[in-house]
């Protein structure tokens, strides 16, 4: 019986081996038009004030593709608050820049793109984030979920009866961390649901990123939109479960920022034209 069963293993082997055919060469897809793509926004921060606002544009490419994403040299980007309006001059590698807006609490700015003979038109609010009452870093032993290191937390105070929705920023030796993970869209995200005015104590960031002695790491606390929020939780999804082996990858499905195409709606452009106040600081890891 075993030799059977051997033998049968071999022949259903040498009958899969021989069906296998390699197809990558004759896939053939259609290119699709190129999208707008809007990566950016405008970032109010008083602890380190932003001398530029900075918005990069650029479109999508082809499904197979290695290379950058193609850039958007010739648009014409203007942003406005309903008083004032602040035109963004190109810099190069897809960026428009603007040194001389200072965005302000409660105002509401709308970002108008001309391009490629279609307007696309996008707004969002700032909301006044809360600050932070410390900033530390603790030694955590290894565990199941994380790896030993020191991780930066600081305790910070919700604003009762405000609606409040919060996106987290880390970075290590000023470079910014972000680990493509499933638990992004419950970590990097959060809103008040569940503790509106209160003090939360020992908030981590990103409880994977260990720092090790020597780093310098700085957090930051961003107040975003519920529209902005629900943007991040949708993105946060599905690139979390890229390639994950137990759960597989999620139903590809587009993700629906706020720039709207005005002269061909059914032509949006992928990104989120964002507005956000930020809370941050910086701390060197030392043994305790």
């Amino acid at each position: 019986m075993k030799n059977i069963c051997k033998l049968s293993m071999i022949i259903l082997t040498i009958f899969l081996a021989s069906c296998e055919t390699d197809v990558t060469n004759d896939i053939t897809l259609n290119d699709a038009a190129p999208k707008l793509v809007i990566n950016g926004g405008l970032e109010r921060n008083i602890v380190t004030p932003l001398l530029t606002q900075r918005i990069q544009l650029t479109t999508t490419g082809s499904f197979l593709s290695t290379d950058d994403l193609p850039v958007v040299e010739d648009a014409s980007v203007t942003v406005a608050d309903g008083t004032n309006s602040w035109i963004f001059s190109y810099n190069g590698n897809g960026f428009y820049e603007n040194d001389e807006i200072t965005p302000e609490i409660g105002n509401t700015y709308t970002i108008t793109i001309v391009w490629n003979g279609e307007t696309y038109e996008g707004s969002d609010t700032i909301s006044e984030v809360p600050r932070f009452d410390d900033f530390y870093f603790e030694f955590e032993e290894e565990t199941i979920a994380t790896d030993e290191g020191y991780f930066v937390k600081f305790d910070t105070t919700d604003p009762a009866g405000v609606q409040n929705f919060y996106h987290y920023r880390l970075f290590r030796n000023n470079d910014f961390i972000i680990v493509p993970d499933p638990g992004n869209s419950q970590v990097l995200i959060v809103s008040d649901e569940f503790f509106d005015g209160r003090q939360r104590i020992g908030v981590n960031p990103n409880d994977e990123v260990p720092f090790q002695i020597g780093d310098i790491a700085t957090a930051q606390q961003l107040a975003i939109s519920e529209n902005y929020f629900d943007f991040l939780n949708e993105l946060f999804v599905q690139t979390g479960n890229l390639g994950n082996p137990i759960i597989g990858n999620p139903p590809p499905a587009s993700i629906r920022g706020n720039l709207i195409n005005l002269n061909n709606p059914n032509n949006r452009a992928l990104g989120y034209f964002y507005a956000v106040d930020i809370e941050e600081d910086t701390i060197t890891i030392t043994e305790n």
